[in-house]
C-alpha cells in the first residue's frame, strides 16, 4: 500500500498516468479473501468489556460473536490478543467458543499486539491483509493497528465489533486509523467480502451467520424468498 505521499510524488513526476490499477494505491479496492487474510481479536475480555458505552451492549455483543465465527467459518487463522487474570478477567465466551481454527493467543505488557512474537507469526502466514477489531478502538486496537501499517500490512478495523468509553475519543481514533492508510468498516461488509457469493463455498455460512447476526443490529427477522434459495429479504412488518 502506498502512502499519499507516493501518490503525490507520482503525479509530480508524471508518472501518475502510467497505473493501471488503482487500487495499487488504495487497500480498500482490494477484495478480500479467505487465504490472503489473518484475523486479529483484540482484548475481548470482561475487565474491559463494560467500558464500551459507544454502542448499544445487545448489539455490540451481537455483532462481536459474528466476528467470532469468522475464524471457523472461513478457516482464517486468527490471533487473539491479552490475557485472563484478576484485572483483565476472563475471555468473552465467544472468543473461547468460537476461535479456535489456527488460533494463537499473545500476552503483553506493551499497547500495541504488534509485539516480537506475533510478528514472527505474521510472517510465518504471509498474508498481507490484516482484519481486526477489539477493545477500543481509541487505545489498543489503534495503535496496533499503526503497527501492522507501519509493518505493510492491509489493515481493515471493524468498527462496530469495537468500541469506546467516549464518542469524541472514538471518532478521533477513526480518523486518525484512516488518515493513517487503514480501512474502517463493518462486520457485515467484511462477512461479504470474504465470502463473496450465497451461491459460493462460503455461502451456507455467510447466510447462516446474517440470519443469526445481521438482524439482531439492523433490520429485524429476515427469511428467504428468492426462487434459487440464494438471498434473503426483511420480513413486512404488515
Amino acid at each position: 500500500m502506498l502512502a499519499l505521499a507516493s501518490i503525490a510524488a507520482a503525479f509530480a513526476a508524471g508518472t501518475f498516468g502510467q497505473v493501471q490499477d488503482l487500487a495499487e494505491f488504495n487497500a480498500g479496492n482490494v477484495r478480500l479473501n479467505p487465504e490472503n487474510t489473518v484475523l486479529i481479536y483484540v482484548d475481548y475480555v470482561t475487565g474491559l468489556d463494560n467500558l464500551m458505552n459507544t454502542i448499544p451492549p445487545e448489539v455490540y455483543a451481537n455483532n462481536v460473536e459474528a466476528f467470532t465465527k469468522f475464524n471457523q467459518g472461513f478457516q482464517i487463522p486468527a490471533a487473539i490478543l491479552g490475557e485472563e487474570n484478576d484485572y483483565y478477567g476472563t475471555f468473552l465466551p465467544a472468543v473461547t467458543d468460537n476461535v479456535t481454527f489456527e488460533a494463537e493467543r499473545f500476552p503483553r505488557t506493551q499497547i500495541s499486539g504488534f509485539t516480537p512474537a506475533m510478528e514472527a507469526w505474521l510472517a510465518e502466514q504471509g498474508r498481507p491483509n490484516v482484519v481486526i477489531g477489539g477493545i477500543s478502538i481509541d487505545n489498543c486496537t489503534l495503535h496496533t493497528t499503526l503497527d501492522l501499517l507501519a509493518a505493510g500490512y492491509d489493515v481493515y478495523v471493524i468498527a462496530d465489533v469495537s468500541g469506546a468509553n467516549s464518542k469524541i475519543a472514538e471518532d478521533a481514533a477513526i480518523t486518525r486509523l484512516t488518515q493513517a492508510g487503514a480501512v474502517v468498516t463493518g462486520w457485515l461488509p467484511v462477512l461479504t467480502d470474504l465470502g463473496h457469493d450465497f451461491a459460493g463455498p462460503y455461502g451456507d455460512f455467510m447466510a447462516g451467520i446474517v440470519r443469526e447476526h445481521w438482524p439482531a443490529s439492523t433490520i429485524g427477522e429476515t427469511t428467504d424468498l428468492t426462487p434459487d434459495g440464494h438471498g434473503l429479504q426483511p420480513v413486512s412488518a404488515d
